[in-house]
Order: structure tokens, then sequence, then C-alpha cells
């Protein structure tokens, strides 16, 4: 596994993990492992390949919500392709006569 994504939630850092084993904001990481966190609620956690927490039970993951899948440049591409633009002048047709 080795999946790209961006860290849009780096508050909360507990006090056990040094800053600079920490991620960063607006930082692109690549997770490398997902495990359900059964410790911790249930919650769904990831290891990075840019750091390594392994030796610091319980935080050698990261809870997953701190992350997001960026969008390229092809799956933009490929998501307006399937936006039939007929469909959306149809609706806005419809509002405009009905004001």
């Amino acid at each position: 596994m080795n999946i790209p994504v961006i860290c849009i939630n780096d508050q909360q850092r507990p006090n056990e993990v040094p800053i600079s084993r920490w991620i960063k904001k607006g930082n692109q990481y690549h997770i490398i492992e997902v495990a359900k966190l059964n410790a911790q609620g249930g919650i769904y956690g990831c290891k990075l390949a840019e750091i390594n927490n392994d030796d610091l039970a319980p935080y050698q993951f990261f809870r997953l919500d701190r992350f997001a899948i960026p969008v390229t440049k092809e799956m933009e591409d490929a998501i307006l392709e399937q936006i039939d633009l007929s469909d959306l002048k149809e609706v806005l047709e419809v509002e405009e006569a009905t004001v």
C-alpha cells in the first residue's frame, strides 16, 4: 500500500509524540498501512511512509480522518466528464421559470 494523502488536521498532538515525528497540515504523506484501532473506540488509523512511530506505543498510528486524498487533474477531468450539462440547463430553466 502506498496511497498519497494530504494532511488536513494536525491539531491535538499528544505530548508523548515529538514535534519532529508529528504531521503538518498541508503536507503530503503516503499511507502504508491502515488498521481499525479497537483500543480507541474502533476508529481507523494509518501508518505513514515518512514517519515511523512504531516505538511510541500506543501512538504508532495517526487517525485516518486527519488525511484526505488530493484531487489530481485526471480525477477532476473524470468527474467533469460524468456531468451532463444538459441536465444542469434543465434545472436552471425550471428554477428561473418559478421565480
